[in-house]
């Protein structure tokens, strides 16, 4: 099939939905269904999808309890995987900020369950993924040459009225959490983790002049070592395409762009809709445009790679 890679992609069943509404977690409004994202996937010639189930563990008092809820969300990421493994790969959500907890629960996660890497919120409690405390994660991802897609939340002290987190509070997230990485020094020292920061790095691109001249003397960091960790990033086109991508290609590698659509998250049309704009997008070149679409993604997950070049595609998919 030779399709594209669709590293962002939600997958949460019915019975974890039930599950999160009766802690109050927030819930997606739309119900993940298998034979729809097949639909969904084979109309925009989607090969695989990585998915990522991100859930707000950081607002559960109990800590077994927030094991709990990603042991099963992450089971079950697992088992679409298994019962199709070339057209699927996960990302294994970490309960943060428990950092013993998420060390074990990504253990098992990668040994176990097979996962292509894990999935972080951009901040645990009111503490940005930089923190002190979360080195012993990063120290243990390094080690693995871990993949960690950064999705974002609700930011820490709440949403404004009348201005719904997915509009701009998921993008300064996620902003907020790439700045602090570069500035506390966490990207220097645990160089070999690989971070895909969702919705193209959010503000970070448009904002990459800025933070690099004021850097020296707000956080005592250098321009150039702002500079080097803005190109270290990966960026998924999450619902970008195409108004982020000039800003995006002046501040990152375009081999570190990767093909994204946030289903099922949001509806098909709306899949539809980004991903003709990314094909149709005049600032790209072809070959630049298939490695975002294929070829960056298989670089970076060479599990899934392996997968697509020696699975069998069976007669039926669904």
């Amino acid at each position: 099939m030779m399709g594209r890679i669709d590293i962002h992609h939600h997958a949460l069943p019915a019975d974890i939905i039930e599950l999160m509404r009766e802690l109050g977690l927030p819930t997606p409004v739309q119900q993940w269904r298998l034979n729809d994202t097949l639909d969904v996937m084979d109309a925009n010639k989607i090969e695989a999808s990585v998915v990522s189930n991100v859930i707000p563990c950081d607002v559960l008092d109990d800590a077994t309890l927030a094991r709990r809820l990603a042991r099963q969300v992450n089971e079950a990421a697992a088992e679409v995987v298994r019962t199709h493994p070339n057209r699927f790969g996960f990302f294994a959500i970490l309960p943060l900020p428990q950092v013993d907890l998420a060390l074990a629960e990504a253990a098992y996660a990668l040994d176990e369950l097979g996962a292509e890497g894990v999935a972080l919120l951009p901040h645990g409690g009111d503490h940005y993924l930089g923190a002190p405390r979360f080195d012993p994660l990063f120290a243990e991802l390094n080690r693995r040459r871990a993949v960690v897609l950064v999705h974002p939340l609700d930011l820490p002290q709440g949403s404004a009225p009348g201005v719904p987190s997915v509009f701009a509070d998921y993008l300064l997230d996620t902003t907020r959490a790439a700045i602090n990485l570069i500035t506390s020094g966490t990207l220097a020292r645990y160089p070999h983790v690989s971070i895909i920061l969702s919705h193209a790095g959010g503000f970070l691109p448009y904002a990459a002049t800025r933070v690099e001249v004021v850097a020296g003397a707000l956080a005592n960091v250098d321009q150039a070592t702002v500079w080097e960790g803005i190109r270290r990033f990966y960026y998924d086109l999450a619902l970008s395409a195409p108004s982020a991508l000039p800003s995006l290609l002046a501040a990152a590698d375009p081999h570190r762009v990767l093909y994204g659509t946030d289903w099922s998250g949001v509806p098909a049309p709306v899949v539809e809709h980004v991903t003709r704009a990314l094909d149709e997008a005049t600032v790209l070149d072809e070959p630049t445009r298939q490695a975002i679409n294929r070829g960056n993604a298989l670089g970076l997950l060479p599990g899934l790679a392996s997968r697509l070049s020696t699975t069998p595609t069976p007669t039926t998919v669904r």
